[in-house]
């Protein structure tokens, strides 16, 4: 395994990463970032939790310092003057993971090193702003990138490095035709990252077609989530018990510091959170009706403490890096064993040791266990404790567009042809019934989140 002196990483890079407590790299880290700084375009693959964000980072800082980047310039017939193009881009599925990366390039890399974060459910006019100053790094979701590429804001012929964090999602049918347009406007000669948890066969496919004789890298090829998560389950006679037995394990000493706890579908999240209590005991919760302010206020406090659990759908399932996040609650099975392999990976960060419980219907026993056999993880059955007392239900706030019935907001209303959508994915599934787990298909054409 290389190690980071061997790497022979510039001297401020080197100090902030031993200040950081890391003295080694880990395995994806230690595979993926020496083809990095080779200029190889790069399939990655590496369980949650492994250290596959700064797979990335540590290559796009280390280039930049040595080599000295400026913005690259690149005169325009269409433009008065000329545009400054960002030297790279980050492209992630969600508003969460893009700020979470960009933080962590803020982290370790010098100030010269400038970044910006393009993200939607905030005024443009913001990015146009920030773009007086054109940062060297992009760090961005499709649609809000697409909606300020190739204007006199932000030019993106100058970018030499490209990395798709999540790429199995960022190649899914909801974001491919987005990915495929930021890949247009690029500069064919160029470096191309791709980084994952999961790659189905297809997936590989169509990324190795985006790629130029790539490195293909796996650690623990087949292993989709840390070894030092435990998996467990219960199940319940009702669905009242479900909301009670989650309020339970939230209560016992074996809970640790933090929890999260997820749903399938929007009106879900937000009920349970106001049946847990609310932020009255602690809880907080998130879902792609929530407007990015009150998004990033609530994910603040989990950060550093203040919630103790957060309810969310898997708008917080990928990316997102709380390391005392001790143990994963699923309300009920997950849509397919990818959204599980996630959700469960918020959990046992940088080999921590962490816990995944769901909570299940005797019909849906029968297909997780099917599930887990398929991923070659081991669970077991728990007896079930007695149900502690729910305390009194907090004001249900009605969030942003939100119908009372179904959870789906106004991502559900008809779209006119043409008609761009900048607001979160459709995270709920109302009305749409679970996809089985016999077969992990692609949900329906969906725009991916701006």
């Amino acid at each position: 395994m290389v190690s980071f002196a061997e790497l022979s990483l510039t001297s401020f890079l080197a100090d902030r990463l031993q200040q950081a407590g890391f003295t080694a790299p880990t395995p994806i880290q230690s595979a993926a970032i020496p083809l990095a700084l080779e200029g190889r375009d790069l399939l990655a693959q590496a369980k949650t939790g492994s250290g596959k964000t700064l797979a990335f980072l540590i290559p796009l800082i280390e280039r930049a310092v040595k080599e000295g980047w400026k913005p690259a310039g690149h005169a325009s017939a269409s433009h008065a003057g000329s545009s400054r193009s960002p030297r790279a881009l980050v492209l992630a599925p969600t508003r969460e993971l893009a700020l979470q990366i960009e933080m962590e390039l803020r982290k370790y890399a010098p100030p010269s090193v400038t970044s910006l974060a393009v993200y939607g459910g905030v005024p443009i006019e913001r990015h146009y702003r920030a773009l007086r100053q054109p940062p060297l790094i992009v760090i961005g979701t499709p649609g809000r990138l697409l909606d300020v590429a190739g204007t006199r804001h932000l030019d993106l012929r100058g970018v030499e490095y490209v990395v798709m964090d999540e790429a199995d999602q960022m190649l899914d049918r909801g974001f491919l035709r987005d990915i495929q347009r930021i890949l247009q406007l690029l500069p064919t000669q160029r470096q191309t990252m791709l980084f994952s948890a999961t790659f189905s066969p297809e997936i590989l496919t169509l990324a190795e077609s985006m790629l130029k004789n790539p490195a293909r890298t796996a650690v623990d090829p087949g292993v989709n989530t840390p070894t030092t998560i435990t998996h467990a389950y219960y199940v319940v006679p009702s669905e009242s018990s479900r909301v009670q037995l989650i309020h339970t394990l939230l209560q016992s000493p074996e809970s640790g510091d933090q929890s999260m706890v997820f749903c399938d579908q929007k009106y879900k999240v937000k009920r349970l959170a106001a049946r847990l209590g609310g932020e009255p005991a602690s809880v907080g919760a998130i879902t792609g009706n929530h407007s990015q302010a009150q998004r990033e206020r609530t994910l603040t406090a989990f950060r550093s403490g203040r919630l103790r659990t957060l309810v969310a759908t898997d708008v917080a399932a990928r990316g997102l890096d709380v390391p005392t996040v001790s143990q994963v609650i699923h309300y009920e099975l997950p849509g397919n064993p990818t959204s599980y392999v996630h959700r469960t990976g918020r959990t046992g960060r940088a080999e921590r040791s962490g816990a995944t419980l769901l909570i299940l219907s005797p019909q849906e026993e029968h297909e997780y266990l099917a599930m887990v056999r398929r991923l070659r993880i081991q669970t077991k059955r728990l007896t079930l404790p007695a149900l502690a007392v729910l305390p009194p239900p907090a004001h249900e706030p009605e969030s942003n567009g939100q119908s009372r019935h179904d959870g789906r907001g106004r991502d559900a209303r008809p779209r006119r042809a043409g008609e761009r959508q900048n607001s979160m994915p459709q995270d709920a599934r109302g009305g749409q019934g679970r996809r089985g787990w016999r077969a992990d298909r692609p949900a329906a054409p969906r725009r991916g989140n701006s």
